[in-house]
């Protein structure tokens, strides 16, 4: 079994633990009385709340893993079913594969960049679109060998 996580979890972890330092820091600068209350205070309300808010980011993309087992994939989810966006994770079985398509999509440059477009295309006629770019160019190139892997 392979378990592939999006490249943002560990930069996510890393923030919030310094957001964390900043919150302990203010609480610290209390402590020892410090004559600046406001600064302290400034550094618990920020490094408190940016330390929730990074958490729960960290959080959601660690639950956004891609595994691929011997006899299933687990799509996260975000994977659209046929067209439609479907907000669980998706399980596919790796005998219903059929093919798999590659397609490029344009970005404009500016907020989406290039992207590639995995369409599975399954026995019952079904066709699942995934992308991948979230874990890294060598985790996508290495997922889609190894789905092209089971069609053999």
């Amino acid at each position: 079994m392979k378990k592939y996580i999006s490249t943002a979890t560990k930069p996510l972890l890393i923030v919030a633990v310094i957001c964390g330092a900043i919150f302990l820091m203010g609480i610290a600068l209390i402590l020892i009385e410090v004559p600046n209350i406001g600064l302290s205070i400034g550094l618990i309300l920020m490094g408190g709340f940016l330390c929730i808010l990074f958490l729960a980011c960290y959080f959601v993309e660690k639950s956004r893993a891609l595994i691929i087992d011997t006899d299933k994939i687990v799509f996260p989810r975000g994977a659209r079913i046929n067209g439609a966006t479907v907000f669980r994770k998706t399980v596919v079985s790796v005998s219903d594969i059929k093919s798999i398509e590659s397609n490029l999509f344009k970005g404009d440059g500016l907020v989406a960049k290039d992207t590639n477009l995995y369409t599975l295309r399954l026995t019952d006629s079904k066709k699942i679109t995934v992308t991948l770019y979230a874990y890294g160019k060598q985790a996508e190139t290495e997922i889609v060998e190894e789905i092209e892997a089971f069609l053999i």
